[in-house]
C-alpha cells in the first residue's frame, strides 16, 4: 500500500515515473477484476449450469430454474389420460375371509342368526403377516446295522458350519439392505432386531456380505463380458472414500446390465483395471472426460452436459444467443428422433440429417466470430482461452459424436443411465461417510451391480439372492 509521501516522491521523479505507476495500478486492477470474475463464476455454479450434482445446491440456495426451451405444456397436473394408474385392485386370491352378518332384521327385529345369506358388498385389506423367526434344527440320525452292528450317521448339509447359524433368507436380506438400500452395519442390525428380535453382530454382517461377494464372482464376470459385447454402453465415474483415501467408483452399464468397480485412479489406468473399455468395440456414451475419448471405439457424448455448459455461457453473457439456439436445436433433434422412432422408422431422412448438421455448424461459426481465439503473447506453451471458446472448440471438433443420437437411434441423447446408476453411491457416502476397506468397496460394487442388473431385468430380487446364498447363482445375461 503506497503512502502519501511515496506518491509525492514518485511525482518528483517526473512524468515517466507517474505513468509507470498508473500502468502498474491498472494492471493490478485488471488482474483483480479477472480473479473476482473467476470467483463469482465458481460461486454461481450449480446443478443447472455445470456437472455438479443437485445435492450440492444446498437447502438455502435456490437454484434459478432455466428458462423453458419449449412451449408451455397445456396438460393439467396429475395423471394424464391413458396413463396406467396404481390404484389397488380387488383380487380373487384371498387368504382369509371375515363375514359380517346381521343379527336382527333392521325393520321388525326378527332373529336372523339361523338364516342363510348372500354376499353383498366386499372390501379387501392388504397387510403383512406378523414377522417371526423360523428356527430349523438339523439332526443327524444314527442307526445301528442289525447285520454287523456298526453305526451309521445321516450326513448334515455342507453349509452348516457351526452349531447355530443364520439361514439363507436372512443373509440374502442383509445383502439387499446393505448393498442396495445402503443401510450401514449398525442400522442393519437394529432393523433386523426390531422386526425379528435377533441382533447379528457387525462381524456376522460382514461375513454375510463376504459370502455374497464370493458367490457372485462368476456372475460379475459374465455381466462384464456381456457389456463388452454390447452395441451401446454407458460409462461414468465418481469419487468416494475408502478409509481416509480418495478413490474412484466406476460404472459400465446398459439398459439391462450394471458393472461397478473401485480404483485409485480416475482415467486410463482405472479403465485397464476394469477390463471393459480397453476391449470395448461398440458405442461408448460418456461425458467429455479426456480419458474416454482416447479409447479406440465410437463415441457418443452426453448432451445433458453440453446443455448445462451452454446455459453457463448464457449466464456469463446474455448476448451469446447462439447458445440458446444450440440448446433448442439439440432438443428439437431429440424430439424428431423420438417421433420417428414412434412411427416405426429407424433413421431420419437424409434431408433432415443434413439440415441438423448444417444448422449446428452455422451456429458454431457464429459463436466463433463472437468469441475469437486469444492471440499468442509470445510465451511458450498453449494460449489460455476463455471457457466459452474452449466449449466452442470442443463442440466443433466432436460434432459427429455429439450428434450421434441423430444418426443412430440406438444411441441415447444423454448419459443419464450411467449417472442414475452412480447417484446412490453418493447417498451411500453421505450415510456411511466412507468404506472401511478396499474389500468393503469391492463387495459393495459386486453385490450392488448384481442387484441393479436383476432390477433392470425385472427379477424378484430377494428369492434370487436367497438362491445365491445357497450357491445357486442366476447369471442374468439376456440374449441380444
Amino acid at each position: 500500500m503506497l503512502s502519501k509521501q511515496d506518491i509525492y516522491d514518485i511525482y518528483e521523479q517526473g512524468p515517466e515515473a507517474v505513468a509507470d505507476l498508473i500502468m502498474q495500478l491498472l494492471n493490478q486492477n485488471e488482474q483483480l477484476a479477472k480473479h473476482m470474475a473467476e470467483l463469482e463464476e465458481r460461486l454461481s455454479k450449480n446443478s443447472q449450469n455445470s456437472d455438479k450434482p443437485p445435492s450440492s445446491d444446498g437447502f438455502k440456495k435456490r437454484v434459478r430454474k432455466p428458462k423453458r426451451i419449449r412451449n408451455k405444456d397445456k396438460r393439467q397436473s396429475g395423471g394424464q389420460l391413458g396413463h396406467p394408474g396404481k390404484t389397488l385392485r380387488m383380487s380373487d386370491q384371498v387368504d382369509e375371509i371375515v363375514r359380517h352378518e346381521p343379527v336382527h332384521c333392521k325393520s321388525c327385529g326378527q332373529d336372523l342368526a339361523n338364516q342363510t345369506g348372500e354376499v353383498g358388498r366386499k372390501k379387501q385389506v392388504i397387510d403383512i403377516p406378523p414377522p417371526r423367526v423360523i428356527r430349523t434344527e438339523h439332526q443327524s440320525i444314527v442307526k445301528r446295522c442289525p447285520c454287523c452292528g456298526d453305526h451309521s450317521s445321516g450326513k448334515l448339509p455342507e453349509h452348516l458350519k457351526g452349531n447355530v447359524q443364520y439361514g439363507h433368507r436372512l443373509r440374502a436380506l442383509v445383502n439387499y439392505l446393505m448393498a442396495y438400500q445402503l443401510l450401514p452395519y449398525e442400522r442393519t442390525s437394529e432393523l433386523v432386531e426390531a422386526i425379528y428380535g435377533i441382533s447379528p453382530s457387525t462381524g456376522t454382517l460382514h461375513q454375510m456380505l463376504q459370502d455374497g461377494y464370493i458367490n457372485l464372482e462368476e456372475a460379475e464376470k459374465a455381466i462384464r463380458q456381456a457389456i463388452i459385447q454390447s452395441k451401446v454402453a454407458h460409462f461414468d465415474e465418481t469419487g468416494h472414500r475408502v478409509g481416509s483415501k480418495t478413490r474412484w467408483l466406476h460404472v459400465a452399464a446398459t439398459r439391462m446390465l450394471t458393472f461397478y468397480y473401485s480404483h485409485t485412479a480416475r482415467g486410463a489406468k482405472a479403465h485397464r483395471a476394469g477390463g471393459v473399455l480397453p476391449v470395448f468395440k461398440g458405442i461408448a456414451v460418456h461425458d467429455f472426460y479426456s480419458s474416454y475419448l482416447k479409447i479406440e471405439c465410437q463415441h457418443a457424448l452426453c448432451n445433458a452436459h453440453i446443455i448445462r455448459e451452454l446455459r453457463a455461457v448464457l449466464e456469463r453473457d446474455s448476448s451469446q444467443l447462439w447458445g440458446k439456439s444450440l440448446i433448442r436445436l439439440l432438443v428439437t433433434a431429440k424430439k424428431m428422433v423420438a417421433l420417428a422412432s414412434q412411427n416405426g422408422k429407424s433413421a431420419l431422412s437424409p434431408v433432415a440429417l443434413k439440415a441438423i448438421h448444417t444448422k449446428y455448424k452455422t451456429l458454431l461459426d457464429q459463436a466463433s466470430r463472437l468469441n475469437p481465439k486469444a492471440k499468442s503473447s509470445g510465451k511458450k506453451g498453449r494460449v489460455k482461452q476463455t471457457k466459452t471458446r474452449n466449449l466452442i472448440d470442443r463442440m466443433a471438433k466432436h460434432q459427429a459424436d455429439i450428434l450421434r443420437y441423430v444418426a443412430d437411434f440406438k444411441v441415447p441423447f444423454d448419459n443419464n443411465l450411467a449417472e442414475r446408476d452412480l447417484r446412490m453411491v453418493k447417498v451411500q457416502q453421505k450415510i456411511s461417510n466412507c468404506f472401511r476397506s478396499e474389500l468393503g468397496a469391492d463387495m459393495f460394487c459386486r453385490i450392488r451391480g448384481y442387484i441393479s442388473t436383476l432390477l433392470k431385468q425385472e427379477y424378484d430380487v430377494l428369492p434370487i439372492l436367497t438362491q445365491v446364498m445357497q450357491g445357486n447363482v442366476l447369471i442374468p445375461v439376456p440374449a441380444e
